[in-house]
């Protein structure tokens, strides 16, 4: 297994000769020390990364001299540099720099040349199962006391009165045991602790509340005890993070309740979410909302699944009976997601309050997405039409079936709330608006890949949801606001249209590129369909605004004609967009799917939404290494891009390229009224079509004067009998290799079949070419009488040698089996090519939307059946090829047909090695083919060579793809840096919203705490933006520069804005799969009747 990145290479030892170390006193000062290179090493937070800062060394002369000899004590102290080193220190090995501390050095059994290595690094797992022993016994005496006994409390004020000693805090770090009361005196503001009392040589369950601590509401300011409490219920519970407790709540009900608050407010206060507003009796932290929360959106954990483990903390021995507040947690966490996102965009900072919240105002928008009045420079729109691309939304639709949602449940029961403030349309008028269409078909495709599984509308019953239609941001794959909705059986027009208006409301101004992996079909009539919606729905589309494409996944996937306008690779201002981000978004949030189906429709619109926020905002804290990693990439390739198409134009007629450039340039302008320049429009004869001429020349003979026909069967008739036995031989061979019992009887009457038609050939040889009985006579290996029949050498002129052929064959005879070959030839190769690109789609179509067995095993067997039908593909050419080789020998037509070895029988990727290594992915080994950083093979751009206008077209499509990866790696290193500007200025806008909040916080309430809270929360969000900002300009500008940008007023202004928190992790490009967020498996992959 491949070393993975992340992990540390065993480190290097200096071995020191035992003979030296006896005969001489080697000390410090003899050893020469390397200066300022001693690194640190540190692991951050989240165990991910490994940071390293050097330290500087002192000079050789100020250490102490310490000796080497195994024998002899080390001083207890060792100065270096002034400083103290305590040799009880565990890094200090007093033995010598070479001592291990007790652990064991592998030397032995060592390849010629390896190092020694530690064992406890390298084989950490190895190294444990020796000390099994010593960690249980550990655990075990944790169950008793642990040394921890007393025999009288050892807090309590007074020694001599001290109560005895038998309470344990199991959430505290271990200590001497206590009283009681002093365990209710230290855990006053840590009411949901555990804890243990030790009785009869055992500890067993306890609380707090049985030891006498109440918590008392309202006066945590004053810090006076209430003079009228208002006891709970008995059984009032709270729950935490590590389990449901029973506590003991007072609230406060003297004079000073009012300003204490009523009992929510008060439990509010103290950090305590009530499960209703009604004499609450159950309450929930915050710190269990906060934990829970993060786990649902990053680990995807369910909240049963959570809430359930609670409970098994509380009790897994089921001797307790617990009352059941799963129902109260759902409601609360509802309420929580909400809450959290009204504060997090600013409703509580502005005086309209929560119902003045506009439609999509809760969604996390893209900074790197153009926005006018927010990240756009004042004259975005008269900049010249070479710089247009720079101000172009792209956004792809799709829709994911898997986000299904049961028939349970209604909106009366389980309310949205907020429906329409984020992601999700608003309901009411999207249901009403779909009621009017009633049961419309589904959108039409010129893809089959749906069939592969199960189709989009089947299963349908018994769901009030099938799917959701989405629009994300093509480039950043962030959720655009109000853009997803509830799809009822399958991508109907008026659903994906709805939400399609819906997405892009807020972006009429820009021109788009909408990328649909079936927006041929799709953007036939749009505008019409627009204009015959709801009159508040309608949005103004100004003719050629919008481009319409098809993603590069996809694209391939989609028949030839016409199509190449659709496509990413050939669309100017595209750059190096994919279109495949929101595959990748679906791919994220499958994990939910299971859990969300079962949901109403408020709690379910609810966490989607939640984790929509959740990856826009993770996505926006990756950008400033998301956007380097593409432009590093980008300057790169495009450099290399670069060399490939002046070396190609180089070498081309200049009248040619005048041409051509002439014609792809107003392609480009008008694609809809031009002929598509990137299809190959001379192409050479098919075997159908090479039968089809040789037969019209066979019928023109034979009504030549004197023509006298030999037999009923013509010389075509023979020749194409031959070769059909050919290939049935072929066939058979591979069927008997995998042949099983029950198959037996047809394998043998297909033998005798075969034999038949082999016989009648033979009749026809003796008349075609009588001298060939002879011939054949002589060969074993042409023997009829034989039981495998599928081996008999037929007799063709290409089997016969080449001293004999002459004699035995005529001219016309050789010729024709030239010209049939030669079509067999380009007719397996074409084969071939649309072999090897289903099998990519039907790959990746597997991984992305197939589940379940019955799905899943009719995919494998499609793709097990496309293979074989490839490799047959693979033995036709190279049986055809050698025909071609033998009867022609070498020529100009091995220019077309060269030789096809078994690495030649890929997609379209990297024929470099090296480079296919580099851009294997870090999650697996499959590499990305992708038409932008293509090095073609062979099989991929041969075309007929019969003549000169056919190889002038292969050599036109070749050069435009080449100018079209050129230009659209050009226009990304252009538009990576403009991102980068955006979402500088993007936060700079969102500072300023932040800081204008907090100058208004006194107008959003009268009460001064609250004021203070919204000032405190504004402000930081503040500085969070600035923070993020001084990370981005550190990360991206070097490289900006790098592509002639990087500087002007959005770059610039910031050093002297405080962001104490802008830190830049430097490695945090080791670990971040940059590649898996920009590119998909078979990204950019190119049809085979395009190469």
């Amino acid at each position: 297994m491949a070393r993975s990145r992340r992990q540390r290479r065993a480190p290097k030892v200096q071995t020191i000769d035992p003979t030296l170390v006896a005969d001489f006193e080697l000390s410090l000062s003899d050893v020469p020390m390397p200066a300022d290179i001693l690194s640190a090493e540190k692991l951050s937070g989240d165990q991910r990364r490994l940071h390293r800062s050097s330290v500087p060394l002192p000079p050789s002369s100020e250490l102490q001299t310490v000796p080497l000899h195994a024998d002899t004590a080390a001083p207890d102290h060792l100065f270096l540099g002034g400083q103290l080193f305590n040799a009880e220190d565990p890094f200090f090995t007093p033995n010598g720099l070479d001592d291990a501390g007790g652990e064991t050095w592998i030397e032995e059994g060592l390849a010629e040349g390896a190092r020694p290595y530690l064992a406890s690094q390298d084989e950490p797992m190895k190294a444990w199962i020796p000390k099994r022993d010593e960690y249980l016994h550990e655990l075990l005496r944790l169950e008793g006391r642990g040394g921890y006994a007393r025999n009288r409390c050892e807090s309590c004020p007074d020694g001599e009165t001290a109560n005895e000693a038998v309470i344990r805090c199991c959430d505290c770090s271990p200590r001497p045991l206590c009283c009681g009361s002093c365990a209710v005196r230290q855990h006053a503001h840590t009411p949901y602790h555990r804890f243990q009392r030790w009785e009869r040589g055992v500890f067993v369950i306890t609380s707090l509340k049985e030891l006498g601590l109440t918590v008392r509401l309202g006066h945590a300011v004053d810090g006076y005890e209430c003079s009228n409490p208002v006891r709970t219920r008995a059984d009032f519970s709270v729950v935490h993070v590590n389990g449901r407790h029973n506590v003991s709540v007072m609230f406060c009900g003297c004079d000073k309740a009012g300003e204490a608050g009523n009992h929510v407010q008060q439990l509010l206060r103290y950090r305590l979410y009530p499960a209703t507003d009604s004499e609450p009796n159950t309450a929930f932290t915050f710190d269990l909302l906060e934990h829970y929360h993060i786990q649902s959106l990053q680990g995807k954990i369910s909240m049963y699944d959570y809430y359930t483990s609670l409970e098994r903390l509380t009790d897994n021995t089921g001797t307790l009976k617990l009352q059941d507040r799963y129902r109260g947690f759902m409601r609360v966490v509802a309420q929580w997601r909400h809450l959290k996102r009204l504060k997090r965009c600013g409703r509580g900072h502005d005086i309209s309050g929560v119902e003045g919240t506009s439609p999509g105002e809760l969604a996390v928008r893209c900074p790197a997405c153009p926005r006018p009045n927010v990240n756009l420079p004042p004259n975005w729109d008269t900049v010249s039409d070479d710089l247009r691309f720079l101000y172009i939304m792209t956004v792809a639709i799709d829709a994911c079936f898997r986000l299904k949602r049961r028939a349970v449940s209604n909106t009366g029961k389980d309310p949205i709330l907020g429906s329409g403030w984020g992601y999700f349309v608003e309901d009411t008028g999207y249901q009403e608006v779909l009621r009017g269409y009633g049961n419309q078909d589904e959108m039409s495709t010129c893809t089959g890949l749906s069939a592969i599984d199960h189709a989009n509308s089947k299963y349908s019953k018994g769901y009030a949801a099938t799917g959701i239609g989405a629009v994300v941001c093509a480039r950043h794959e962030f959720w655009l606001a109000l853009g997803a909705g509830d799809l009822q059986l399958g991508e109907r027009y008026i659903n994906m249209d709805y939400i399609y208006v819906c997405a892009l409301r807020e972006y009429l101004v820009l021109n788009k590129i909408v990328s649909y992996d079936i927006a041929c079909q799709w953007s036939k009539n749009i505008l019409e369909r627009i204009r015959n919606l709801p009159s508040h729905i309608q949005i103004p589309v100004p003719e050629g605004s919008v481009v319409y494409a098809i993603p590069k996944l996809h694209y391939g996937s989609h028949q030839q004609a016409g199509h190449s306008k659709f496509s990413l690779n050939y669309r100017v201002g595209s750059a190096r967009t994919d279109g495949e981000g929101i595959e990748r978004r679906w791919w994220w949030i499958q994990p939910i799917a299971n859990s969300t189906k079962v949901m109403g429709p408020g709690m379910r619109q609810g966490v989607l939404e939640d984790q929509w926020g959740y990856s826009n905002w993770r996505k926006m804290v990756d950008l400033p290494w998301t956007l380097s990693a593409r432009l590093k990439d980008a300057l790169a390739e495009a450099h290399e891009q670069k060399i490939q198409y002046e070396v190609l134009t180089e070498r081309l007629n200049d009248e040619h390229i005048v041409l051509w450039e002439a014609e792809i340039e107003e392609w480009e302008a008008n694609p809809e009224e031009c002929d598509d320049p990137y299809v190959v429009t001379s192409q050479g004869m098919t075997e159908a079509e090479t039968v089809q001429t040789l037969s019209e020349e066979e019928q023109a003979t034979s009504a030549m004067p004197g023509f006298v026909a030999l037999h009923s069967v013509s010389v075509l008739g023979f020749l194409t009998c031959g070769l059909e036995i050919e290939g049935q031989q072929a066939r058979l061979i591979e069927d008997v290799k995998s042949v099983i019992p029950s198959k037996l009887a047809e394998i043998h009457e297909r033998r005798t079949s075969l034999r038949r038609k082999i016989q009648k050939y033979r009749e026809l040889q003796a008349v075609y070419m009588p001298v060939a009985t002879s011939v054949l006579a002589e060969d074993d290996a042409c023997r009829t009488d034989v039981q495998h029949v599928e081996l008999i050498r037929i007799g063709l002129p290409s089997e016969i040698s080449a001293s004999r052929r002459t004699a035995v064959c005529s001219a016309r005879l050789i010729e024709m089996e030239i010209r049939l070959r030669t079509a067999q030839c380009r007719d397996a190769l074409q084969d071939i090519r649309n072999k090897l690109h289903t099998i990519d789609q039907l790959y990746n179509y597997k991984k992305l939307n197939v589940r379940n067995q019955g799905p899943n095993t009719r995919a494998r067997n499609s793709i097990a059946q496309q293979e074989a039908r490839k490799l047959r593909a693979v033995q036709k050419y190279r049986r055809a090829r050698h025909a071609v080789a033998v009867l022609s020998g070498p020529g100009d037509w091995e220019l077309e047909f060269k030789l096809l070895r078994d690495e030649d029988v890929r997609g379209i990727e990297d024929d470099d090695p090296a480079v296919i290594e580099k851009r294997k992915r870090k999650r697996g080994d499959k590499s990305g083919p992708a038409e932008g950083r293509r090095r073609m093979l062979w099989i991929w751009h041969t075309s007929n060579t019969d003549g000169p206008q056919q190889i002038t077209d292969s050599l036109r499509v070749e050069w435009l793809k080449s100018r079209a990866r050129h230009m659209r790696w050009q226009e990304e290193i252009k538009l990576l840096p403009e991102e980068m500007r955006r979402v500088l200025a993007t936060h700079r806008h969102e500072a300023e919203k932040w800081h204008a909040c907090a100058k208004a916080s006194a107008a959003a309430s009268s009460d001064p705490l609250v004021q203070e809270g919204l000032t405190a929360y504004a402000s930081t969000q503040a500085s969070i933006r600035l923070a993020m900002a001084q990370v981005l300009l550190r990360v991206c500008q070097p490289l900006a520069k790098k592509a002639s940008s990087g500087s002007g007023p959005d770059w610039e202004g910031w050093s002297d804005i405080d962001a104490d928190g802008a830190a830049v992790d430097e490695g945090a490009d080791d670990y971040t799969d940059y590649i898996s967020l920009y590119q998909l498996d078979g990204e950019d992959m190119e049809p085979s009747y395009h190469s």
